[in-house]
């Protein structure tokens, strides 16, 4: 026990500590309740009730689904907390943490154990990270997925257990986004370069069976729904996809901010853009000299290609995913970074330098931080309908811009209210939301964020 409890776990223990306190600050005033969310919320409570799902939710395009192990794990918050709608933030915020900490143990085992202790603090404080960690949904879990992913892929190289790492890697990014399989596509590539060690027939089998199992699910649907999900996996690679188009120019931008925002958050003008930028070729460069490193070589090379591939595909099939799926680069993006850092661990002056900016910057990021039609002012208009007009006997109107009407039906099923929404022709008792407020001209009686109310016949 005295051997585990050194000041080294203490430190990763704080860390950790300033990280979850930061994530749960004013934590439903900073979360959003929408229509993921509601989405989730309702599959966590029929699941709660016995009826148990086998599909998760289903990709921006082929209306392909996911794996459900998401919502069985939003299920679990929800019965900790019985069904409230935070019970999902709950989650994203501890997947967040255990990101975190497995940033630490990959920096710790493959990189350097200072660096490992750097990484920690500027993922523990990034207000990036913590604005992500404060959404929840199913691609919460991926950031997670892809270092156990990258963890057994470079792992592989000399020992076979790596493999197994690999399989629950892909299960649980299965469980959170289709990127899992650009990012299984970019270490099957690297594999062709990195020859990997080849596997015994044991871990073969154990790797397997991990797959077979958490893809059960999905299989069982198929092979009792005429193999939908399966037909719908091929349909996605098919056809032009969804009609816009993100220039190179954007892309180089949204990669350069998913890592320079871990040191530099600020995004207002040229100059955040030509800091961000340049923050982002100096990793690559310095990436790219790597290779050149016998030591150094493997683990640069698997992070570039789990870069630069997926951003290449996206470029190309674009029209078929939205532009958040370069969000699998940030994880390899932050190794990269530490991979930088442990070259100039000697100038201690500029790195003390960067890490105090780096806390300044976020912490301002962090203070500044405001979502309109949030959670906390959704549930506090909804329990002032219910100071104002009890829980049934009148109707609810939801006006509200396309898409913002979401969060609001979950949100009055677990504050109980009975009330018709929409409502009947015959009422003369009716609240209506607005969303946003002022929505179509209409002065609200009552703001909150964002969320306005007004009311007759009460």
């Amino acid at each position: 026990m005295k051997r585990f409890l050194n000041y080294k776990t203490l430190l990763v223990l704080l860390l950790l500590t300033v990280g979850l306190f930061l994530r749960l600050n004013n934590l439903e005033s900073k979360t959003l309740f929408d229509a993921d969310q509601e989405w989730l919320a309702f599959r966590a409570k029929d699941i709660l009730s016995g009826d148990l799902v086998l599909l998760g939710p289903v990709t921006s395009v082929g209306n392909f689904s996911i794996g459900p192990g998401f919502i069985y794990l939003w299920s679990f918050f929800a019965l900790l907390t019985h069904g409230n709608p935070v019970s999902g933030v709950y989650l994203s915020v501890s997947l967040g943490i255990l990101t975190c900490l497995a940033i630490f143990i990959f920096a710790k085992y493959f990189i350097n154990e200072k660096v490992a202790f750097i990484l920690l603090f500027l993922v523990s404080i990034s207000s990036s990270l913590i604005f992500w960690d404060q959404i929840p949904w199913a691609p919460s879990l991926f950031y997670l997925s892809q270092i156990i992913l990258l963890a057994g892929a470079y792992l592989s190289i000399k020992n076979d257990l790596g493999y197994l790492f690999l399989a629950v890697g892909f299960i649980v990014g299965f469980q959170s986004h289709f990127g899992i399989f650009l990012s299984l596509l970019s270490i099957l590539i690297y594999y062709i370069l990195i020859k990997p060690k080849k596997p015994s027939l044991k871990i073969l089998l154990m790797s397997l069976g991990i797959l077979f199992i958490g893809l059960l699910p999905n299989i069982t649907f198929d092979v009792f729904n005429n193999f939908t999900n399966l037909k719908r996996f091929i349909l996605i690679f098919k056809g032009d996809g969804l009609d816009y188009f993100t220039g190179l120019g954007k892309i180089i931008k949204t990669i350069a901010y998913n890592v320079s925002s871990i040191v530099y958050p600020r995004q207002i003008n040229l100059l955040d853009s030509i800091i961000s930028k340049g923050f982002l070729a100096l990793l690559l460069v310095s990436g790219i000299k790597l290779l050149l490193n016998k030591k150094e070589r493997n683990l640069s090379l698997l992070l570039l290609f789990t870069i630069t591939i997926p951003a290449i595909f996206f470029y190309v099939q674009q029209g078929k995913f939205s532009e958040y799926y370069l969000m699998m680069t940030v994880p390899s993006l932050i190794l990269l970074l530490g991979i930088f850092i442990k070259q100039i661990l000697k100038r201690k002056f500029l790195i003390i330098t960067v890490l105090i900016i780096a806390l300044f910057l976020n912490l301002i990021s962090l203070k500044d931080q405001k979502r309109l039609y949030n959670l906390s002012a959704k549930k506090e208009i909804t329990k002032f309908i219910i100071e104002k007009g009890g829980k049934e006997g009148y109707g609810i109107s939801l006006t509200t811009k396309l898409g913002d009407a979401f969060g609001f039906k979950y949100i009055f099923d677990y504050l109980k209210i009975k009330a018709d929404v929409p409502p009947k022709k015959e009422e003369t008792k009716i609240f209506s939301v607005i969303v946003p407020a002022g929505f179509d001209g209409i002065v609200s009686y009552k703001e909150i964020d964002g969320i306005g109310l007004i009311w007759q016949g009460i």
